[in-house]
């Protein structure tokens, strides 16, 4: 994974709300789950998870579960970089 991944997220809003969700959370979720902690529609969350999952950035745990694939120790480094 490089930084161009990470600089994508600035730019795909649902996509960084999914996988800052993940972070957050530290544990695998659902779509579903995902869905309803955001306020976003499931199949938006879908396409969010298959996005960052071609991106390396989250990982399958199974069906519809997702993790996020960075360490924890990145976690505060992250949300720092996504502020606004």
């Amino acid at each position: 994974m490089g930084s161009e991944e990470l600089e994508g997220l600035r730019r795909a809003d649902s996509q960084r709300e999914v996988f800052l969700c993940l972070v957050e959370n530290d544990e695998p979720m659902s779509s579903r789950e995902i869905a309803e902690k955001l306020g976003l529609t499931v199949n938006a969350v879908n396409i969010a998870l298959f996005n960052l999952n071609n991106k390396e950035l989250v990982e399958r745990v199974s069906r519809g579960v997702y993790k996020y694939k960075l360490g924890p120790i990145l976690k505060e480094l992250l949300v720092q970089f996504f502020e606004v």
